[in-house]
């Protein structure tokens, strides 16, 4: 009878340290530091980086194709000259009307 004690017992502890151990995995599964919460916000966190870069080089292809026109086109650079830095030929005159 003695060893059917044992064996129950020994049943009871190893059931309990594998109930234990497979919450331990799961909760390192889920929400370790590499766990499937932590990898969902690191994709979040890539698509918006992507995002970014994908803006950036979009306005760095308009700015390149902006230097390819001010350079090829003189009229071009010259309504940029009067329109972003207020250049006037010497007989003319400028108006400037503030916004409200």
């Amino acid at each position: 009878m003695s060893g059917e004690g044992k064996t129950t017992s020994f049943g009871v502890f190893l059931g309990l340290f594998l109930l234990i151990a497979n919450a331990w995995v799961q909760y390192l599964l889920w929400f370790g530091d590499q766990g499937l919460v932590r990898w969902r916000q690191t994709q979040k966190q890539y698509l918006l980086v992507l995002e970014d870069v994908r803006l950036a080089e979009k306005r760095i292809q308009l700015i390149k194709d902006e230097i390819v026109m001010l350079e090829k086109d003189p009229v071009a650079l010259e309504e940029v000259a009067r329109r972003e830095l207020g250049m006037v030929y010497p007989d003319e005159i400028l108006f400037i009307v503030p916004k409200e």
